[in-house]
């Protein structure tokens, strides 16, 4: 790769646990990330972890329990 630098080629990949409300009934979405990982697989475990933890933050529009669900946004660079 002639002429591209290490800079060049960082990729902008982000790896989230993001929350929801757990209730049928609400369409509550936590406007946050909760946490950022290092990989997919960090945040799909964290993810589980936080929804078998047993006790876990409540709505607050209807007063539910939230739940947590892994969420990536890839951005791979095209080689030329």
């Amino acid at each position: 790769m002639i002429g591209m630098t290490r800079q060049n080629l960082k990729m902008s990949n982000k790896f989230k646990v993001r929350a929801y409300c757990s209730s049928r009934q609400c369409d509550y979405v936590h406007p946050d990330d909760v946490v950022q990982a290092i990989n997919g697989e960090t945040s799909y475990a964290l993810a589980q972890l936080y929804n078998e933890l047993p006790s876990k933050p409540i709505c607050p529009k209807c007063g539910e329990a939230m739940a947590f669900y892994s969420y990536s946004v890839i951005e791979q660079p095209w080689l030329p």
